[in-house]
């Protein structure tokens, strides 16, 4: 259809548009109309959609407080928060006060080196490595100290006296390990006594020189400490004294705690032992039963456990004990014949051998090898990576005076008793624990050069090279090195690794030699030893084994089979990998006499100088190692001064290093010990540890965090908690006074315009604003002795709002927290499903009053713009209409103008000839 291209007709000059769009303007009232009255009913829908949505959050509170849970939370104040802080944590602790003391915050250990000239110029060839875990002067817990009568460790006090009459009180009450037994002793100033450890029992010596007095040890306070440290009564004359014997094994011992922490592997299905009686009984004994749910040995077995169930294997034929000397076990046949007893490994279970039972027996009885490592040594089986050195000979010593002995080590258990033959052959060589911790050293004493430094094998054996001592030079000093005690077994526990900070619970993806790959899911809730990681690899990941490694520090895994490939290690889905060490290239190796790939994940950190790197350079390739330990170099103004000072980066016992140095003139010293944090808690002063400052579950379901030890009693008090509560009335209370307002906002009425808003008289808003009023004001029967909302604290005011007192909610709480919570939470009958009941028939279900107004609202809404759409197609088509009349009009106007010009332009007609007129 033609259309106008101008507001004005060319032929008449009307202005077209504007009168079409007068005419339309009249022809539209009927639609505008229409208009004004959606929006109108938009009006009204926006405003009952925001009163229900005001109204439901306000409900979404009441259901809050309609929840139990709100009321039966717990908060917890510290008398001393500068002190100790406590926390709550998923489960609720009992109401109380508890009774706690800080004694000690954890410490990080720290290590500083002997001093150099200058910290640019080259150091010497060498290596330093570092590790976590024990030295070979194994510490051991108090709690397993038990005196000759079965006493165990009693905290508390001692008095002892020096021969010069001076005397001091000890206070042994936080003593966690024979180490603090020691310490306190040795560190106490206003006496000169050395304490110290020798098989299995405490040594005093007196170093005063003086013989004013005895040495004595007395109990304070009626107290038993003396005595299960096994030093009642001593009194003597002598400069030195020798207590009883506190170190045995017991029933109760956990199994974890024999072979020096390594414990003992049991098989978790097919039975660990058989055995053969003289009478010809034979049998097998089965430890798996001892292992529920568990691949590896449950935290509760003990030693009792162990030795019940291979009693229980014959009764009265078998029986198994702990020896007398309390260090190993012996099992007996009970039985008379002709046949041999014997005890045998089944099914590759090294159970027997753990035991130290792999043995043959004399005269009907097998006695064990010692598994119970020493006080402050080790046992020789925990050396060469849990391997052992084997059985021990003679070996020939020469000091430099030319003096010589024969020392026979061939009953030796432990490194003490090594060292205890090698001193007690009367040479002026000393021998001790060397100062990395982690070996022996022999030094000669004599002073003089006439001969070597000699020891040797006596008997043609290996002794002295197994011992690392071996030697024949003019030199006065001989250091075994590192004799590898095995730290870490298949018993150790995934949270122990790394100092404390354990293993991530991943993937690893293991790649073979044949280019296969192997995802092995380490996430496992039972995989929580090594043993388990070890077995779970070995299950997993094909041709792939994985072992404890030589050096017993870590995992090795191994590849025999000789393919092309690379043997390799990725992180799946966490740390896994990296923490476990195994994200390192594969060496080549000779494993059981065949050639193999091996990736080692020895926990030993190896840095090895070539002698062209400075101080400085080594600082920073033993930060870039994130191996745990961070490194800095330290000036002090001294002749040398330039030293490297060493932090473990884990807290507490667990973080203390073995550090090892061979670079000349760089030795390293303990600076600070690191030590756990310590908390006495309750009268009974129960000595709790901790290698962070943060201690779970003291009390359960609350945290508690030593800010600094300051010896003081602090009250942690635990009380119902009302912080929930509190929010949920006061947001109950604000989200109600904002619906207030809108419906006031929304219904107001002005009386001089006489003008009113957009609900001015709804019935629906006047039966909201009864309801609510009713219900709030309203007793509440039913739900315990609390009948108003004015009992909680929540009043209403003449203008309809509420007001909220929380002190008096906090009150009545304090006085009848089951009141409180009955008033709110009384199914039926409580505010908080009165409240609900009312709001769903106003507001929440699709049939409440709110709800069934805005759905109507919304139908006459789309009913009205239906007939608005309707009338403005209409109203185009008659505008369309308009414009083409007019449009034509133009057009005949147009063709009479022409018309009328054309008869215009008509002239007379004049014939030739006519004459004029």
């Amino acid at each position: 259809m033609p259309s106008i291209q101008t507001s004005t007709g060319l032929i008449t000059g009307l202005d077209i548009v504007g009168t079409v769009d007068k005419l339309m303007a009249i022809a539209a009232r009927p639609q505008k109309l229409l208009k004004s009255r959606g929006d109108t009913m938009q009006s009204e829908l926006v405003a009952v959609t925001s009163l229900t949505a005001l109204l439901v959050s306000t409900r979404y509170m009441t259901d809050n407080l309609g929840k139990e849970s709100i009321y039966q939370s717990r908060e917890a104040s510290s008398s001393d928060p500068s002190s100790l802080t406590a926390s709550m944590t998923a489960d609720k602790p009992a109401i109380g006060r508890y009774s706690l003391t800080p004694l000690r915050t954890a410490s990080n250990q720290q290590w500083l080196s002997s001093g150099v000239l200058s910290n640019t110029a080259a150091l010497p060839a060498g290596t330093l490595s570092f590790r976590y875990g024990s030295t070979v002067q194994r510490d051991a817990r108090v709690e397993l100290l038990s005196n000759d009568q079965g006493l165990e460790f009693a905290r508390g006090k001692i008095r002892i006296t020096d021969r010069s009459g001076a005397s001091a009180e000890i206070d042994l009450s936080s003593a966690l390990t024979i180490d603090d037994v020691l310490k306190a002793i040795n560190d106490t100033p206003t006496i000169n006594v050395e304490a110290a450890v020798r098989n299995g029992r405490l040594t005093l010596t007196d170093n005063t020189g003086l013989q004013l007095a005895n040495l004595r040890v007395q109990e304070v306070g009626g107290g038993r400490t003396a005595a299960s440290l096994g030093l009642a009564g001593i009194d003597v004359s002598s400069s030195s004294a020798e207590g009883g014997l506190i170190w045995r094994l017991r029933g109760s011992m956990s199994l974890d705690e024999l072979n020096d922490g390594r414990g003992v592997r049991v098989s978790t299905v097919l039975p660990d032992i058989a055995f053969q009686l003289r009478d010809g009984t034979s049998g097998e004994i089965d430890l798996s039963p001892l292992l529920p749910n568990s691949a590896t040995v449950d935290r509760d077995v003990t030693l009792d456990d162990v030795i019940n169930r291979i009693n229980e294997a014959a009764p009265g034929k078998l029986r198994a004990e702990i020896a007398p000397d309390g260090e190993r076990l012996i099992v007996s046949d009970l039985t008379a014949g002709g046949g041999e007893f014997a005890l045998t490994a089944l099914n590759g279970s090294a159970a027997l051998a753990d035991l130290g039972l792999s043995r043959s027996a004399e005269n009907g009885q097998i006695t064990g090898n010692r598994i119970l490592g020493g006080l402050k040594t080790v046992l020789l089986s925990s050396l060469d990576g849990g391997r052992g050195l084997g059985p021990l000979g003679r070996l020939r010593l020469v000091d430099r005076s030319g003096s010589e002995a024969i020392a026979d080590l061939s009953a030796a258990e432990t490194l003490e008793e090594v060292v205890q033959a090698i001193n007690a052959q009367g040479l002026q060589i000393k021998a001790e624990v060397n100062s990395s911790g982690n070996g022996i050293e022999l030094t000669d004493r004599s002073g003089a050069a006439a001969s070597n430094l000699i020891v040797a094998d006596a008997d043609g054996g290996s002794t002295a090279q197994r011992l690392g001592l071996a030697v024949d030079a003019p030199i006065t000093r001989v250091n075994s090195g590192d004799l590898k005690l095995q730290v870490v077994s298949e018993n150790t526990l995934l949270s122990s690794l790394n100092g404390g900070a354990g293993a991530a619970k991943g993937t690893i993806v293991i790649q073979d030699t044949q280019g296969l790959r192997y995802t092995v899911n380490l996430r496992d809730p039972q995989i929580t030893t090594v043993g388990d990681v070890i077995r779970a690899i070995n299950h997993q990941a094909g041709n792939v084994r994985a072992e404890i490694n030589e050096r017993g520090d870590g995992i090795r895994l191994i590849d025999s089979q000789g393919g092309a490939a690379q043997l390799v290690v990725n992180e799946g889905d966490s740390t896994t990998a990296r923490d476990l060490g195994l994200l390192r290239p594969a060496t080549d190796r000779q494993v059981d006499g065949a050639p193999a790939k091996v990736i080692d994940g020895s926990m030993t950190t190896l840095i090895e100088l070539t002698g062209s790197e400075s101080l400085n350079a080594l600082v920073e390739r033993i930060n870039g190692l994130n191996a745990g330990v961070s490194a800095t170099v330290v000036y002090d103004g001294s002749s040398r001064p330039y030293r490297i000072a060493l932090t473990s980066q884990q807290s507490g016992r667990a973080g203390n290093l073995v550090i090892d140095s061979s670079i000349e003139g760089l030795s390293f010293n303990q600076t600070v010990a690191g030590d756990d944090a310590l908390l006495l808690f309750g009268p009974g002063n129960l000595l709790v540890s901790s290698s962070t400052n943060k201690f779970a579950n003291v009390v359960q379901g609350m945290e508690l965090e030593v800010k600094q030890g300051s010896g003081k009693p602090v009250t942690v008090t635990v009380s119902a908690g009302t912080a929930n509560m509190v929010a949920s009335a006061k947001t109950f209370v604000d989200n109600y006074n904002k619906f207030r307002d809108k419906l006031k906002e929304l219904t107001k009425f002005d009386a001089s315009t006489g003008k009113g808003s957009i609900l001015s008289g709804d019935p629906t808003a006047v039966r909201l604003d009864a309801e609510l009023s009713r219900l709030l004001s309203g007793r509440i029967d039913g739900a315990g002795r609390l009948r108003t909302l004015g009992d909680v604290g929540i009043t209403i005011n003449d203008q309809g709002q509420l007001e909220f007192d929380e002190s008096k909610l906090r009150s009545a709480f304090a006085a009848d927290p089951e009141a409180v919570q009955q008033f709110f939470t009384t199914a039926e009958k409580g505010f908080s499903a009165r409240f609900k009941r009312v709001v769903d028939q106003l507001a929440s279900d699709d049939s409440s009053m709110l709800s069934r107004r805005i759905d109507a609202l919304n139908r006459k809404i789309a009913l009205n713009q239906e007939r608005i759409d309707f009338m403005q197609k209409r109203l185009d088509s008659q505008r369309e209409r308009l414009l083409l009349q007019f449009y034509n009009m133009e057009l005949a106007i147009g063709k009479i103008k022409n018309s009328l010009t054309a008869i215009e332009s008509i002239q007379p007609i004049t014939f030739q000839g006519q004459a004029s007129k």
